[in-house]
């Protein structure tokens, strides 16, 4: 039987196809959460080199810590986070594990001072979220403050500190395109602001339409973006929102340019704050927008695309298919720049380091 990465690997897309490119030796040092052979683990790139290493359990969203470590939470819902070395990958991982019934919701960030790690988390009975602050040298916990709402996923710092910006995803299960969600009265999602010291809650942005789920997030401290996914696909809808005093939807393609399959995995804005990026894995799509005015740009035609983060010149990419990708970018649209084939299948997220 055809798996879902047989079909993503062999369909064909109206977005921008890449070309062939060459090779480019200014390559960072890129990790993902990967799946490697027949085990489940993470791994290291640059310039074509994969290191892979062990975890204890699936990997999923990777962050850089302020002493050069990673923490890498387990997929939700995670029974532990990992801490690596990537200058030491084969040491074992330190892991620690959220308090009492918790479970990890897949993500963390880490104040811009370097002296608070937050994780998202929520109750494996009731589903209710909650934001954990942590010592980021062993993952301690330090204070726990709930969210009054369900299933937090990713989160980040605002630029200055101040505020830990949560994309509260209200889902209580993923139906994706199978089966509805269970939400008998909709998704009840939000973007919400949390006072870093004190667990207050400081704002709650909510959207009107009941099957967005709110999911991923990116913040230069200008921009800040929210990525979602619709459990309703009887229509096509925007999938990304600049946040300012309400959620603003960004243009979106018509399905039969790019088709994004209602679900957007992955969020990045480059380092000029130009551009936006975001990837669809079940689209096998990687969109890119302008900042400033949330005008589409074009797309390009990746398989299981999914991992994007910014480098220091346009986007890197990676895909569950085992493709790398230099993105370059500029207001005429997207395109592929340099790419590369590793032997492993790369998770949702990536991290520059």
């Amino acid at each position: 039987m055809a798996t879902r990465r047989d079909f993503l690997a062999g369909a064909s897309a109206l977005c921008l196809t890449a070309g062939a490119a060459r090779a480019s030796p200014d390559t960072p040092r890129l990790i993902s959460a990967a799946h490697v052979g027949r085990r489940d683990g993470g791994a290291l790139w640059s310039a074509g080199r994969l290191t892979p290493f062990d975890l204890p359990v699936r990997g999923h969203a990777p962050v850089r810590l302020p002493d050069g470590r990673v923490a890498m939470m387990a997929r939700r819902p995670g029974l532990f986070a990992m801490i690596v070395d990537p200058r030491d990958p084969a040491a074992p991982p330190r892991t620690f594990a959220p308090s009492g019934n918790g479970r990890f919701a897949g993500h963390a960030c880490v104040s811009p001072d370097g002296t608070t790690l937050v994780t998202s988390e929520f109750d494996a009975t009731t589903f209710e979220g909650a934001l954990v602050s942590r010592d980021p040298k062993t993952g301690a916990e330090r204070a726990r403050w709930p969210l009054r709402g369900i299933e937090p996923h990713e989160i980040v710092f605002s630029r200055d500190g101040s505020r830990v910006i949560v994309a509260l995803g209200g889902l209580i299960k993923d139906g994706g395109v199978a089966r509805p969600a269970f939400n008998p009265d909709g998704v009840d999602s939000a973007v919400l602001e949390v006072d870093p010291s004190s667990g207050r809650m400081l704002a709650r942005r909510k959207l009107a339409q009941a099957s967005l789920s709110l999911r991923h997030l990116a913040t230069d401290g200008k921009t800040t973006i929210v990525a979602m996914q619709d459990q309703d696909i009887s229509l096509t809808r925007p999938l990304l929102a600049k946040v300012g005093a309400a959620l603003e939807p960004l243009a979106w393609p018509d399905p039969h340019e790019c088709d994004f399959r209602s679900y957007i995995g992955s969020v990045a804005i480059d380092r000029s704050g130009a551009f936006i990026a975001a990837a669809s894995p079940r689209g096998g799509v990687l969109g890119l927008w302008s900042a400033p005015d949330g005008r589409w740009l074009g797309g390009l035609a990746i398989p299981d695309v999914c991992g994007v983060t910014a480098g220091t010149n346009g986007f890197w990419a990676s895909s569950g298919l085992g493709q790398i990708a230099k993105i370059a970018v500029t207001a005429s649209g997207p395109s592929i720049e340099a790419r590369w084939h590793a032997d492993a299948g790369f998770d949702n997220h990536l991290l520059m380091i």
